[in-house]
């Protein structure tokens, strides 16, 4: 676990976090199937995207799930996200996965730089549930989650959020659900976070490296 920024460093980094959550215009979403351009290319499978700075593979399609962009980034490297989404009956899942070099932040810090701007999101938000999250079978990864209820245009919903913290690069998986499909959606994220468990981001470059 990396030591806790002091209050100042805290609030330098808060920017860099939630520059994804809060701060749609300074990214990017192309939507589409074909090899369109992108800078963490190359792609190692058809239709998969890489993280070039972390080596983090995003399939087109995993776990049920079907990813919604194939481009959502700062362009700095250090802050990528990618959309996933998963029908069920005439609902939807929507998840978000990004990754995010943040100094000295642990998962429980940067979980708290984030969960305000969440919050915001929804009406009535009330939080059923918030502290330390152990990932099946990666004992090695320290996290943190939030699971909450609240109203998304006066349907009852839930929301969470979970940071993960990998040492160089954190990882935030939000998931976004009716709350009439609770108990299928805990099911299905629990599967995706299961698919991608195997990988561990590096801060090594993967430039040059073959696809």
């Amino acid at each position: 676990m990396l030591k806790k920024m002091n209050l100042t460093g805290l609030a330098s980094v808060a920017a860099l976090a939630l520059t994804m959550t809060s701060s749609p215009a300074a990214a990017e979403c192309v939507i589409g199937s074909a090899p369109l351009f992108d800078p963490f290319a190359p792609y190692k499978e058809p239709g998969a995207i890489i993280h070039k700075e972390s080596g983090f593979i995003f399939p087109a399609t995993i776990a049920g799930f079907r990813r919604q962009c194939e481009m959502t980034t700062d362009f700095s490297g250090n802050n990528f996200e990618i959309g996933y989404v998963r029908d069920f009956d005439d609902d939807e899942i929507e998840i978000k996965i990004g990754i995010i070099h943040l100094e000295e932040l642990n998962a429980e810090d940067h979980y708290k730089i984030v969960r305000p701007d969440m919050l915001s999101r929804y009406s009535n938000a009330a939080s059923l549930s918030e502290g330390d999250y152990f990932v099946s079978g990666r004992p090695d990864i320290a996290a943190y989650q939030g699971i909450f209820d609240a109203d998304n245009d006066g349907v009852p919903w839930h929301f969470s959020v979970t940071a993960l913290d990998y040492g160089y690069w954190d990882a935030r998986l939000t998931a976004s659900y009716p709350q009439e499909i609770d108990s299928a959606a805990q099911e299905a994220i629990m599967e995706l976070i299961t698919a991608f468990q195997w990988q561990t981001p590096t801060s090594e470059s993967k430039e040059g490296v073959a696809p």
